[in-house]
């Protein structure tokens, strides 16, 4: 059985998460309301027996819940030995009464709540996304309850799959240069202190870095390639991999990274705006799979060999929320490739938009023809990759500030570089 504590239907819920029929999924809320099961006669007080919940959730209801520690308690009274308990609160925003508003939390608050019921926190992050910045922990009674049920992950780009081949038109790739040979190029101009790729995939393009590289990949497949000496390999999802790993392990910040992981936009996204938080003025990203040449390359479920998935809304996204940043795509073989410079590290607009931006952009949405024919695409031989390239390189050794690199770039782009 899964409880949900304080679920009604304001805006959303979390039934669906559990729509499979071998979830018994209650509502309990102070009112009646859409999606409320049980109504409280006492706010601190679940009409249920000790021990007989397998799941207990509540999200966005602890900040509006005056004595929260013991609505706390009563979750874990009637959580199961070996069952789990997933709380979300924020740890920002703006006051928003529901008819309260009193707390806001923050990782040391689950460690109190844990450790005034006698129970275990298995683990808590902070999101930074949203206004809410939410935080999240999973709490149970025993140190290791038992293993949730599996759940499978979307198809990774990656991952080697058995598909029969679609039409030849569904198949088709373009470009007049294999993107290989421009990864190539950008580190033997640039010569990035710090080299990052998520999505390492064959390890082809990770082979490429000639200086200190992570890959970021959680089940790359190597058998055919030796990755230089310098460079680090972390089996991971990149979403882990930021949370957990990159501060730690990153002794420097990228100069170049390089994104071709998850064929989604929402992770394509999660992984720039992850960088960019890395990242310099300096600092260059490049985005691969942006120009499907079939509408069937882009759909968000696999069904073809060539697979660009609908990661082409991210230079849509990036244009009309990032207005501030300089955006080059490259007619690269065989699906494109996105170049992104001007990054700036304290901008929040992507952290603080996500949740909507995730919901327009994550939908099913016609590939524009424009995208198809790739309009306004650079061609690699053009000399102003060469010359953005040099007035990169030379304003990140240089320590340029933003707006300078900035200026310097579109001036470059509009041909009126002055070096």
């Amino acid at each position: 059985m899964v409880l949900d504590v304080g679920g009604a239907d304001v805006n959303g819920g979390y039934r669906q998460v559990f729509a499979d029929p071998r979830f018994r999924y209650l509502t309990v809320d102070l009112a009646e309301g859409a999606g409320v099961d049980i109504v409280l006669d006492d706010p601190y007080r679940l009409p249920l027996e000790d021990g007989s919940v397998d799941i207990v959730l509540s999200g966005q209801m602890l900040e509006h819940c005056e004595l929260f520690w013991l609505t706390f308690a009563e979750m874990m009274r009637v959580l199961k030995p070996d069952g789990y308990l997933f709380l979300i609160a924020p740890s920002a925003g703006p006051i928003h009464r529901y008819p309260v508003d009193c707390y806001r939390f923050y990782p040391d608050a689950y460690r109190a709540l844990a450790k005034h019921n006698n129970c275990h926190l298995l683990e808590v992050w902070l999101d930074e996304r949203g206004p809410w910045r939410d935080l999240v922990g999973v709490f149970a009674k025993q140190s290791s309850p038992r293993n949730p049920p599996a759940i499978t992950p979307p198809v990774r780009a990656t991952a080697t799959v058995s598909l029969p081949p679609g039409s030849a038109e569904e198949e088709a790739t373009r470009g007049s240069v294999h993107y290989l040979e421009i990864m190539g190029k950008l580190h033997e101009t640039l010569q990035p202190a710090l080299y990052l790729e998520i999505g390492v995939r064959r390890g082809r393009s990770l082979a490429l870095a000639q200086g200190p590289a992570i890959g970021v990949d959680p089940e790359p497949d190597l058998a055919d390639v030796q990755l230089p000496p310098a460079t680090r390999l972390f089996t991971m999802a990149s979403d882990d991999f930021f949370r957990d790993i990159a501060a730690q392990e990153m002794t420097a910040r990228p100069d170049l990274a390089f994104i071709d992981g998850m064929h989604l936009f929402e992770y394509a996204l999660r992984d720039f705006m992850h960088i960019e938080r890395l990242a310099t003025p300096g600092t260059l990203v490049v985005i691969d799979d942006i120009y499907p040449s079939h509408p069937a390359q882009a759909e968000r479920n696999r069904r073809t060999r060539v697979w660009t998935g609908d990661i082409w809304k991210l230079q849509k996204c990036l244009t009309d929320s990032r207005p501030d940043l300089v955006l080059l795509s490259l007619d690269t073989a065989p699906t494109g490739l996105l170049l992104v410079a001007g990054l700036d590290p304290g901008n929040r607009v992507l952290w603080d938009r996500y949740n909507p931006i995730v919901r327009k952009y994550s939908e099913e949405m016609e590939v524009p023809a424009a995208a198809l024919r790739r309009d306004g695409v650079l061609m690699p031989d053009d000399p102003r990759l060469a010359n953005l390239l040099s007035v990169l390189r030379r304003c990140r050794d240089s320590g340029a500030k933003r707006n300078a690199v900035v200026d310097a770039l579109r001036a470059v782009l509009a041909g009126n570089d002055a070096r």
